[in-house]
């Protein structure tokens, strides 16, 4: 049997389990954590099973995650979520028949009462588990099966995690945010950089982001940075090669506004707001630096338009 892994693990003899990756922790996916909350009880606690990565990435051999696997736990615990079974997506776990799947983990191991998935569920070897096989299986084990319909935006598209990374690579903030219920934010460590944009007037903290994250496509954007010790404060950050240096590894780099302390080393949350520009090769650094104004002037016109709750830019 598949040993699970357990995040706030509570004494109940049965669960509510909701079942899903829940890359990004989406509205979507927050309507089925509700369903879950909403059909617990003192008796029956709410839990999620998941995987630590995303199995159509495992088998596409790449990470572009909206979140990473300590923030996605973050989300579907501040949703009312009580408890998080994992296991990590691997090898061993593609040979788990759907029956087995049924019997070792939701039965098992986590004695589930109801079962809450979408309704384009898939599990088991070669996928062959689908809602069908798992109603059928509740019969036999005495569980329930509760189907949650997709949500929908304005253009009727199904909310999802493949529609927001699209949404990013386009620089679409808006729409990756209307999708999400909240703004993109990463967190990274400050590090050393080249020292241009010192040398330019506007200096910035150098962001090192985890490769494993899917990043807004490259551009400039308003930003919201929220500094250990001081909450948040607006910022321009620059996703690019810096063209205009000839530079060639891709960089975030964030201007913090009316702000100057040595961030190294320091952990900062960036929250993405809306896009300035695309990123451009410019003539001369003077050229350059007449456009960081012009990107800074337009950052704080744009500012009025985003609302505060707690230090943290919030959707109306």
């Amino acid at each position: 049997m598949h040993e699970v892994n357990w995040i706030n693990k509570t004494t109940s003899a049965k669960r509510t389990v909701a079942l899903g990756t829940f890359d990004g922790v989406h509205l979507g996916h927050q309507f089925l954590l509700k369903t879950a909350v909403e059909h617990s009880d003192k008796e029956c606690s709410s839990c999620v099973f998941t995987f630590e990565r995303p199995p159509e990435q495992y088998f596409k051999g790449t990470s572009q995650l909206l979140t990473t696997f300590e923030r996605k736990i973050e989300l579907i615990l501040a949703s009312g979520i009580e408890e998080v079974a994992w296991v990590p997506f691997e090898e061993s776990i593609l040979s788990l028949s759907a029956e087995d799947f049924v019997k070792n983990i939701l039965i098992d191991s986590l004695h589930a009462k109801e079962v809450i998935c979408g309704f384009n569920f898939r599990f088991g070897k070669d996928r062959r588990g689908d809602i069908e096989f798992l109603r059928n299986m509740a019969k036999e084990h005495d569980f329930t099966v509760t189907v949650v319909k997709p949500i929908q935006n304005i253009c009727g598209e199904a909310i999802s995690s493949t529609l927001i990374r699209e949404s990013l690579k386009k620089g679409d903030l808006s729409k990756a945010s209307k999708h999400l219920g909240y703004y993109v934010s990463y967190t990274g460590d400050v590090e050393h950089g080249a020292g241009r944009g010192r040398s330019l007037g506007f200096p910035t903290a150098n962001l090192r982001i985890s490769p494993d994250l899917i990043l807004p496509g490259e551009g400039v954007y308003l930003t919201w940075c929220i500094v250990p010790g001081m909450g948040g404060v607006p910022s321009v950050t620059s996703i690019g090669k810096n063209p205009t240096f000839s530079g060639e590894s891709r960089t975030v780099e964030s201007f913090i506004l009316d702000f100057n302390a040595d961030l190294y080393n320091e952990k900062l949350e960036v929250q993405f707001l809306d896009r300035l520009r695309d990123i451009i090769r410019y003539e001369s650094p003077d050229d350059l630096k007449k456009q960081i104004k012009l990107d800074v002037a337009k950052a704080r016109d744009l500012l009025n338009r985003f609302h505060l709750q707690d230090g943290r830019v919030v959707l109306k």
